[in-house]
């Protein structure tokens, strides 16, 4: 699972978090980071800030659909924007879906086994 965000803290903890859960997590400092550097390996899922200086997260989730890496990978909007405004904006960028940072864990953790169902443990 690749983590998209500028902030450390927070993306440091959801990793942490998932971890726990069974998932591998690599997590990448903004949006110029995220396309600078080609994956170690394809992920299962992006989880991607969308509020990010310099490239945000619809630039990033439009570029990632263009590279061959991440053409068909889930990415699910993480972020605390409205939500009407990540899915009219989304759609363009072909974000998979959306997640109000703040809100119980447990339905980011739903939407990440409905979208990218586990194979095994460390997926």
């Amino acid at each position: 699972m690749l983590i998209v965000d500028d902030d450390r803290a927070g993306p440091e903890a959801l990793a942490a978090v998932l971890v726990l859960e069974g998932f591998r997590t690599d997590v990448v400092d903004g949006g110029r980071s995220a396309l600078k550097a080609p994956p170690v390996s394809t992920p299962h899922i992006v989880i991607l800030d969308l509020e990010m200086p310099l490239c945000d997260g619809f630039t990033v989730a439009a570029a990632m659909r263009q590279s061959t890496g991440y053409s068909v990978v889930p990415i699910v909007a993480y972020s605390s924007l409205d939500e009407a405004e990540v899915i009219e904006r989304g759609k363009e960028a072909q974000i998979d879906g959306f997640r109000r940072k703040g809100n119980a864990l447990s339905c980011l953790f739903e939407l990440i086994d409905y979208m990218a169902p586990r194979r095994s443990a460390g997926s």
